[in-house]
């Protein structure tokens, strides 16, 4: 028995001398759900996690979706795989929202989806088809963006007000640039086509 404490407060130390420690899981804010087949959890690190399969509920205004309240809470987005949409205003105005993990299962990204989010850089999958309109407008620390082969159109305002943004591919697949897509950005030199 004493050999056995010995073994496991030796360890124990050499873990604390290491800085290893198991991982500490964040705890629960608040969840519920937003969509028919889907579910949000936020936890207290700002990382909210969308799950399940299906269409996100389109919200009518920034108001309408079921985190309004933490959204300068909001650091991080982690949409799962098997989401395949992304609402209307889903993250309108979370500002503190940095980063976003937008899977291949997801293929519309819907009308102001994004607006003036704090979105320092975004990948958008191949599997895109729908960029709505708005859907990034006034992501003013966003830098630069790759518009996937499988968008065909740029709608009014996707980009517009993108105030950091200094370059922008568009692939050939493209067939239309919506009026206004990138109306105010001030600061894009490099437009690669």
């Amino acid at each position: 028995m004493r050999i056995r404490k010995r073994i496991f407060s030796l360890t124990l130390a050499l873990c604390l001398l290491l800085g290893v420690a198991p991982p500490i899981r964040a705890a629960t804010l608040d969840s519920g759900t937003c969509g028919d087949n889907l579910t949000w959890t936020l936890d207290d690190s700002g990382t909210l996690t969308i799950s399940g399969s299906g269409d996100m509920t389109a919200y009518d205004s920034a108001s309408a979706a079921p985190w309004d309240s933490y959204r300068a809470r909001i650091g991080a987005a982690t949409i799962e795989s098997g989401v395949t949409t992304i609402g209307d205003s889903a993250f309108y105005g979370c500002e503190a929202l940095t980063r976003a993990a937008i899977p291949d299962s997801v293929t519309s990204i819907g009308d102001a989806a994004f607006m003036m989010c704090g979105l320092t850089s975004v990948t958008i999958p191949n599997s895109v088809t729908y960029l709505g309109v708005q859907a990034f407008d006034s992501c003013a620390a966003l830098k630069s963006v790759t518009i996937p082969d499988s968008v065909k159109t740029v709608q009014s305002g996707a980009f517009e007000y993108c105030a950091a943004l200094t370059s922008v591919t568009i692939p050939t697949s493209v067939t239309s640039v919506d009026g206004a897509a990138f109306d105010g950005c001030d600061a894009l030199t490099d437009v690669y086509y």
